[in-house]
């Protein structure tokens, strides 16, 4: 990545925040008719986005079945496998995306995963399975970036942030149709059919991209794109003028964690009922969809609109509305791993997925509130490189390596799927106690929050 980085927009998780202005906005929009029929294009390529991630979490348990793999290489192939190329090219294709044509760089990529997804399917051993799955990291690496800088360009400061909130309803949708659509075709093909019908139609949704939305920056030579840009910001300036703002730190290791503990918890959704409750695929596939789905929703929606109420309280009531969510959800979480009744261990399940959506919204704007002006997208960046390595790399492999390493010292008394079934609830109950951890860092930024973003206004004040 060499010794600096770009100004940009930057992918991280679920969110994109565009770097400021230093003279007053002017939206080049189209109208309404080509930015709204943009956007619902969008919304289809974020949704096909988290199908193709997410279905392999319903798909595991029958992949290990069939290619005779470890509970490490299931988190292997599921987290590693994606998360290595997709953290290390989302800042750079960001920084193109910036300066090229955004409606070719998503076709390109959606084309890239959905290909690649396709291939998941016809993998005959784990080295096949990890390739395949290392181009879908690749392909998604450019799509959500570029999409967010294209619907901050279509739409007016006053309607934007209602368009991007429409544009991540697009990731608990995809995520049900990944659970209840792969599910079905589990139980009913096969798991090889599940990942070649998630793939396919993005293919042909990457030609439709490609051809009817415009990109209102027009046709830039891609050789011109290419140029180096003179206005960057060092690493070493970017790390100076944050280094003295604890709340952005705590921040950091709060959001990390929360996601560490939800993309490790979603990675043993399909094996944990499979294991312990015997469910058929079909049936777990839409309750789970269901689930995430309309509970993920709602808390994102939810959580941006009561963080705004929150802070006319202080800066600090956000954050902190945060960690009690988070604290709160670990006791129910729990009492669901070892509840006897799948459709209750379900609901109970449906507290961490609530808080782990609710979060974004106020994490992402107090992330910008400590930002000085020429800091921001670099902040942001930062933020992206420490949560999206750990996280994607070591969240779903966390939970897999502790269930190995809990399975070898597992007694003799116990059926292989009983051991199997008991290391997996343990595995995961130490993976939530994470959650209480992110929580104290919620508390801790909150109470730094007043004091450096005073020193953040008055660092913009005096900045030429």
């Amino acid at each position: 990545m060499g010794t600096s980085l770009h100004l940009m927009r930057v992918d991280i998780g679920n969110s994109i925040v565009p770097p400021p202005s230093p003279v007053k906005e002017t939206p080049r929009n189209g109208s309404n008719l080509s930015a709204n029929y943009a956007l619902a294009m969008l919304f289809i390529v974020m949704m096909l986005n988290f199908l193709d991630r997410q279905v392999i979490a319903i798909l595991a348990e029958p992949v290990k079945r069939d290619l005779g793999l470890s509970d490490t290489q299931l988190g292997l192939m599921s987290g590693l496998s994606f998360a290595v190329f997709y953290t290390t090219l989302a800042i750079p294709v960001a920084a193109l995306a910036d300066r090229w044509n955004r409606s070719k760089i998503i076709a390109i990529a959606l084309a890239i995963w959905s290909a690649m997804t396709v291939l998941c399917g016809f993998a005959a051993n784990f080295v096949q399975l990890f390739l395949a799955r290392i181009g879908v990291g690749i392909g998604e690496a450019g799509s959500v970036p570029a999409s967010h800088s294209l619907i901050s360009d279509l739409f007016p400061p006053e309607r934007r942030a209602g368009a991007l909130g429409m544009f991540g309803m697009a990731i608990p949708i995809g995520a049900f149709i990944a659970f209840a659509g792969g599910g079905w075709i589990v139980e009913n093909v096969s798991w090889r059919a599940a990942f070649m019908a998630a793939g396919a139609p993005g293919l042909l949704v990457a030609v439709l991209i490609w051809i009817t939305v415009r990109d209102p920056r027009g046709n830039i030579a891609l050789r011109q794109a290419l140029q180096p840009d003179p206005n960057r910001l060092s690493l070493k300036s970017g790390l100076a003028a944050l280094s003295g703002k604890s709340a952005y730190w705590h921040i950091i290791a709060a959001g990390t964690l929360v996601q560490f503990v939800a993309y490790g918890f979603g990675s043993f959704y399909g094996s944990f009922f499979v294991r312990v409750h015997g469910m058929g695929y079909a049936e777990l596939g839409w309750k789970l969809g269901l689930m995430v789905g309309i509970t993920g929703g709602f808390a994102s929606w939810i959580g941006g609109l009561a963080s705004n109420r929150l802070l006319k309280r202080s800066m600090a009531a956000p954050l902190n509305v945060n960690g009690l969510l988070l604290a709160f959800s670990v006791g129910p979480a729990i009492y669901g791993l070892y509840t006897p009744s799948e459709n209750f261990a379900l609901v109970m399940f449906a507290a961490p997925v609530f808080a782990a959506s609710y979060y974004f919204g106020s994490t992402f704007a107090a992330i910008q509130t400590l930002a000085r002006d020429e800091t921001r997208a670099f902040a942001v960046a930062l933020y992206s490189l420490i949560a999206s390595l750990i996280v994607l790399g070591l969240g779903p492999v966390f939970v897999w390596i502790v269930s190995d390493l809990f399975a070898s010292y597992a007694t003799n008394s116990m059926s292989d799927s009983q051991s199997e079934a008991s290391c997996l609830r343990q595995a995961i109950t130490l993976l939530l106690l994470g959650n209480l951890w992110a929580g104290a860092h919620y508390w801790f930024a909150g109470r730094r929050m007043a004091s450096d973003a005073q020193s953040t206004l008055e660092g913009n004040q005096i900045s030429p």
